[in-house]
């Protein structure tokens, strides 16, 4: 039987899945000014790596106190939830793509979209973020591809894309496994 506390809330663990992401937009300003600094990235890739963790700080920021403000209902949480996992794979989708697409191992990134819809205890929820990340991997490994010939074998993008949406699928299942909230009867 599990016990639904007010602490456990859907509102209260979108709270500290913000929190972490907060710590997340360091650890991302952290990786630039070291890059920056040994000027391993061009002043322009600092540049968009800034506007990248300006975003999903300000994002992050509005989802964070829209869900501390009382009276959040079921619904709007929803979509807080799944407005910072939009945020988050729009995000790295862009990292991987600065990153130098199928090649880039930003591709581990996608794991916090999928952890943070974790917040909703729903298997739908869950298994829709990770098809999102997967269609924004795809669209962005190809893109990548496309644009930047010679970069790589086809067989290679697809053997990538491949293997990491089949990895984020068991992701989301397993995340599900260990969340799953059992029904009562």
């Amino acid at each position: 039987m599990t016990k639904n506390t007010q602490s456990d809330s859907t509102p209260n663990r979108l709270v500290r899945a913000c929190r972490m992401h907060f710590y997340f937009v360091l650890l991302l300003a952290i990786q630039i000014m070291l890059y920056d600094a040994w000027k391993l990235i061009t002043p322009e890739a600092v540049l968009q790596r800034w506007l990248v963790a300006a975003g999903l700080l300000i994002a992050t920021t509005v989802v964070w106190y829209l869900a501390k403000n009382p009276g959040n209902d079921s619904g709007r949480t929803k979509r807080l939830v799944f407005s910072l996992v939009a945020v988050d794979i729009v995000a790295v989708s862009t990292i991987i793509y600065m990153t130098r697409g199928m090649a880039s191992r930003a591709v581990l990134l996608y794991i916090i979209p999928i952890v943070t819809a974790a917040a909703l205890q729903s298997r739908t929820a869950l298994f829709a973020s990770a098809f999102f990340s997967i269609a924004a991997y795809t669209s962005t490994a190809v893109a990548y591809f496309v644009l930047n010939f010679n970069e790589g074998y086809k067989i290679e993008l697809y053997g990538e894309v491949g293997f990491y949406s089949a990895g984020l699928l068991l992701l989301a299942g397993l995340l599900w496994a260990v969340i799953k909230v059992p029904r009562n009867g």
